[in-house]
């Protein structure tokens, strides 16, 4: 069911997607000769006028066939009917070309202004302001003059962050100086703040040891053949103390596994106190049991249609701005593009981790993500892409406006270009993707090996 979901929502994705391209194209009069979900061969469908809706063979993703597209122009196809592509006035083009990525767009606004308006159940420091539990001893937290009790009132360009924007701001950063203000009793302190950096796999994260205040870690999924599903952890369990410590925090719980050593576990489970025993594992530079934690819970509802919006447009740009981020640290070199970009084996796997944390309400906040993405990404000014077709309509009025016109030759030659591009990313990310793969396989055997010894 997991793997369902991600063919479900990649498709879903790029069907909303082509879906905006034909239903402003029919509604300007430009002729659709094909609406397919899927690509390759025609499976099955139906013909209503002159657009064949089909469902194609191979079904991830999907796309809309306009009559008298560009090739079809330069190939001497054309029979110069007036509900042609091409015959149609620019800004009628623009507006088809731009439709598929505001479809996305819209679809990722529009998911969580859903959710908020049914309700779900979130973690509850997400939307609280950043008051320190714990601060690790020895990290650069308490270096920086971090303190038990401090409230976080400004970080970076952040005003009165939660911990939500707190760990945006945190994770992306490579080990950069913060300033930061806190409010220490009523008294304002500034400090500045740098975060360690870690591995984890292959990804490089920026991470400051200092939480909430906690009374316990919440179990959420326990990774399959991990340390910790051999110790008997289960979803749900609250772990109260390790080694006899009582739990302040997660760093503290951390501090204690990167020992690599034997741990002792106090686990309530319903009614139930248990002790349980495990052995960390090496991943990368860090020992791991293998489960995902938790938070307490708190519903996030509105009747509000404004605040909704709100919800909706504020989740995007923070979505947006972590993005950008990640993109800024890979062209400046900071960060590597074959670690930080992924295709769809690499969505694949989110989706399914996704699907298994959070049910089909995961996969959908997923989706948004994508969705977003998949929306600014074909705004971009390259070739074959939406924003290569605007860019080719905004030169092509320039050109207008002294008496030129954009020739077909020219027209072929962009295409070109932007094929190559296009299979150039491609190959980089299914690449990239298949070794990700490959290098989990063969690393994989030897360490569950060394575990049976």
């Amino acid at each position: 069911m997991a793997y369902l979901s991600f063919v479900i929502i990649l498709c879903a994705m790029v069907v909303i997607h082509e879906f905006g391209h034909f239903i402003v194209a029919k509604m300007l009069g430009i002729a659709v000769e094909t609406f397919s979900v899927g690509f390759g061969p025609r499976l099955f469908g139906f013909r209503i006028g002159e657009t064949d809706y089909r469902f194609s063979a191979i079904p991830l993703g999907g796309y809309v066939k306009f009559r008298g597209e560009n090739l079809e122009m330069i190939q001497g196809k054309s029979d110069g009917s007036i509900d042609e592509f091409l015959s149609h006035p620019k800004w009628k083009r623009f507006l088809v070309a731009v439709a598929g990525p505001v479809f996305n767009i819209v679809t990722a606004l529009l998911i969580p202004t859903a959710a908020i308006l049914v309700g779900f159940q979130d973690d509850i420091y997400n939307s609280q302001q950043v008051v320190i539990g714990e601060v690790t001893p020895g990290s650069t937290a308490e270096q920086s003059g971090l303190q038990k009790g401090d409230r976080i009132i400004a970080f970076g360009d952040e005003k009165n962050p939660t911990w939500a924007t707190w760990r945006d701001k945190v994770i992306t950063n490579l080990g950069e100086d913060i300033p930061l203000t806190v409010d220490r009793h009523g008294q304002i302190v500034n400090l500045k703040l740098r975060p360690r950096v870690e591995t984890i796999g292959k990804e490089q994260i920026g991470v400051v040891d200092l939480e909430p205040p906690l009374t316990y870690i919440g179990v959420g999924p326990v990774t399959k053949n991990s340390a910790a599903e051999r110790a008997g952890l289960q979803m749900g369990d609250k772990i109260t103390s390790i080694n006899g410590l009582p739990i302040t925090g997660w760093h503290q719980l951390r501090r204690i596994i990167q020992e690599g050593r034997e741990v002792t576990l106090t686990v309530h489970r319903g009614q139930e106190t248990l002790t349980i025993k495990g052995t960390p594992e090496k991943q990368g530079d860090v020992y791991l049991l293998g489960f995902t934690r938790t938070f307490e819970k708190k519903l996030l509802k509105t009747d509000s249609l404004a605040v909704a919006l709100r919800y909706g447009w504020d989740s995007n740009i923070r979505i947006i701005k972590l993005t950008g981020e990640i993109f800024q640290q890979i062209f400046s070199g900071q960060r590597s593009a074959r670690n930080s970009i992924g295709g769809p084996i690499r969505i694949a796997e989110q989706t399914v981790n996704a699907y298994d944390i959070a049910g089909w309400a995961g996969v959908i906040e997923l989706m948004g993500l994508l969705s977003l993405n998949l929306g600014v990404f074909n705004l971009l000014p390259i070739p074959v892409l939406d924003g290569g077709v605007i860019l080719l309509i905004f030169i092509e009025w320039i050109l207008g406006l002294v008496g030129l016109t954009l020739t077909m030759n020219f027209r072929e030659r962009f295409q070109q270009v932007g094929f190559v591009l296009v299979l150039l990313l491609m190959g980089f990310v299914i690449i990239n993707d298949v070794v990700g793969v490959g290098e989990k396989f063969f690393s994989k055997p030897p360490a569950q090996e060394q575990q049976r010894k």
